[in-house]
C-alpha cells in the first residue's frame, strides 16, 4: 500500500479524478467505483438501471460523476466503466468479478464489497485499472489484482 502522491499517467489521472469527485460530492456522497476498460462488453457487468444519464467528458467528468454519486440519485450504485481516455462508457453497473485465489486482504482496514470487487476486477483481462472512493475509507487504486495506491478523501 502506498500513501504517497500517485504516479503520473493513467493511475495518477484516476486518483485525481476520484479525489475530485469525492471533494465535489458533498454530504450526500455514497462513494464511487470506477473500472478503466476499453471493452466493457467483455466485463462481468449488468446495468442496474434501464436508463443512462446524459454523459459528460473532459473537464466536466468530475462534476458529472460527483452528481450521480449522490445517495438520493438513481445512478449512485454499482461501478462506472470509463475508457482508458477516461470517457464514460457504462454507468451504474453491477460488477461481479470472480474471486481471485491467493489475494491477501488486510482485514484490519474497514473495507467493503466495492473494495473487494475493484481488487478482484482489476485482475480481469482488458481491465487497465480500477479505483474506489468513499468518504470514510478513502481512495484506493488497483492494478492486476493488487492495491497500488491508497489515499485520503479529506
Amino acid at each position: 500500500m502506498n500513501t504517497q502522491p500517485p504516479p503520473v499517467g493513467l493511475v495518477g489521472a484516476l486518483a485525481g479524478l476520484l479525489a475530485d469527485v469525492a471533494s465535489r460530492a458533498g454530504d450526500g456522497f455514497s462513494g464511487i467505483g470506477l473500472i478503466i476498460c476499453d471493452a466493457p462488453e467483455r466485463l462481468p457487468i449488468l446495468p442496474l438501471r434501464d436508463s443512462t444519464p446524459q454523459l459528460a467528458t473532459g473537464d466536466q467528468l468530475g462534476g458529472f460523476l460527483a452528481a450521480i454519486s449522490q445517495q438520493a440519485g438513481p445512478y449512485h450504485d454499482g461501478f462506472h466503466v470509463l475508457s482508458s481516455a477516461l470517457n464514460p462508457l457504462a454507468i451504474a453497473q453491477y460488477f461481479s468479478p470472480p474471486i481471485v485465489r491467493g489475494i491477501v486482504l488486510d482485514r484490519s482496514r474497514h473495507f467493503g464489497g466495492r473494495y473487494v470487487a475493484a481488487l478482484f476486477g482489476s485482475a480481469l483481462p482488458g481491465v487497465r485499472a480500477t479505483g474506489i472512493a468513499s468518504r470514510d475509507f478513502g481512495i484506493a487504486i488497483f492494478e492486476r489484482g493488487h492495491e497500488i495506491w491508497f489515499g485520503s478523501t479529506r
